[in-house]
């Protein structure tokens, strides 16, 4: 187990080697440390790793040794685990980009009982009265009935989620964009403080890394792949957490949206959702039967653990699925590409017609993986390309 856990790390060491294709070589040859000494022949069997790539692999692979590489990484960040070590998490395991690497704070650990049930609760950062009502209700029925909530410890919402669980002495998940020793917003120092004693905190960015716009897309399919479950609370049409509820949906994980007055802005992207598929929420009791007979999930054997279960995947998708994207219900008109930031353009340039891995987009756009991700999540809620599942991408 612990040699398997340097090759996670080494792996996440390779320029343009994103968490889908180092997932993808995982499935392929069984073992991160076999496909480490792979053939550049071999290597192009796996999808997304293309001539270029599999020739660059095997040119960086010598200058990275990865028993020494995981030994420092060791002394500077002490709490983190791979998909190699049993207390990571195995819902997250079963998406199909899961980080290389997941760093923590607290001794909460979401493998102790895998028949937990973990929501995750997304949201505007200015909710209305009534979004805060239903969030607050929502958290405190889900807290009192034993689940454990997952949010972003952002302002609004995420902030009203993981403080009513914790009132109510529930378990509660922060996904951070940060490291996990920096609190951002600073005001929600107290509430990180209290996670940390009693929950999890978690980020995929090693201690000391600052909050950073193109950080928050990634954390947010975090939040999805942690979930057996979404809710969106509020949310405006251009909102990221229509983003993470489409994730959620392709992670075959089960969406669920708080209706809104019509003329309430703050709750328009629910109305687009449940337009889209997303199940409503009609209440505290009718949200937690329908949590209760959401179908058990199936664990497999992850090598490198010893035996013990890891990727946890849902028996089967739900029939109320949010449908594909592609009709953009919920976004706006496109907005002319001359009036695009030059990163966006950059990105959009390298988004084809036909569908395209995340990992071929970051190539051809020679721009690192976050900011693709940030700029993808941009130009979706533009109206300018639609994701489908298995983080594929296609320019409208």
């Amino acid at each position: 187990m612990a040699a398997e856990r340097a090759y996670w790390l080494a792996w996440s060491r390779i320029k343009d080697v994103g968490p889908v294709t180092i997932k993808r070589l995982w499935e392929h040859f069984g073992s991160l440390a076999e496909a480490w000494q792979a053939p550049a022949s071999e290597l192009l069997r796996v999808d997304g790793i293309g001539l270029i790539s599999a020739d660059k692999i095997v040119a960086l692979r010598p200058k990275l040794k990865p028993a020494e590489l995981v030994a420092q990484h060791e002394k500077e960040n002490q709490c983190f685990w791979t998909p190699a070590d049993p207390d990571y998490p195995a819902l997250l395991f079963a998406i199909n980009d899961p980080p290389p690497l997941l760093y923590y704070r607290g001794n909460f650990r979401l493998n102790d009982d895998p028949n937990v049930l973990t929501v995750g609760i997304v949201g505007t950062r200015s909710p209305s009265v009534y979004g805060r009502r239903w969030t607050q209700r929502l958290s405190t029925e889900l807290a009192d009935q034993g689940a454990v909530i997952v949010s972003g410890l952002a302002k609004g919402i995420d902030t009203e989620a993981h403080t009513s669980c914790l009132k109510r002495r529930g378990s509660t998940v922060a996904v951070l964009g940060t490291g996990v020793d920096i609190v951002y917003p600073a005001n929600n120092q107290g509430l990180y403080e209290q996670i940390a004693a009693t929950g999890l905190v978690v980020s995929e960015y090693p201690d000391g890394t600052l909050p950073d716009k193109t950080h928050f897309p990634q954390r947010n399919r975090i939040i999805a792949g942690l979930s057996r479950a979404i809710l969106v609370t509020e949310a405006p049409a251009r909102s990221g957490a229509l983003i993470t509820a489409r994730l959620a949906n392709d992670y075959c994980r089960e969406v669920y949206a708080l209706p809104c007055a019509l003329d309430n802005s703050q709750g328009e992207g629910c109305l687009h959702l449940i337009g889209q598929g997303a199940q409503m929420i009609f209440g505290e009791q009718a949200l937690m039967a329908a949590l209760v007979a959401l179908p058990p999930v199936e664990t497999v054997v992850l090598p490198g653990r010893n035996g013990m279960s890891a990727a946890a995947r849902p028996e089967q998708a739900s029939s109320e699925a949010i449908a594909a994207p592609a009709s953009n219900a919920s976004t706006p008109v496109k907005e002319s590409v001359s009036e695009l930031s030059p990163l966006l353009c950059q990105v959009l340039e390298a988004v084809p017609i036909q569908p395209a891995g995340l990992d071929q987009i970051v190539v051809v756009a020679q721009v690192s993986i976050g900011e693709v991700l940030s700029a993808l999540v941009q130009l979706e809620l533009l109206g300018l390309v639609t994701q489908l599942p298995g983080m594929h991408y296609q320019r409208i």
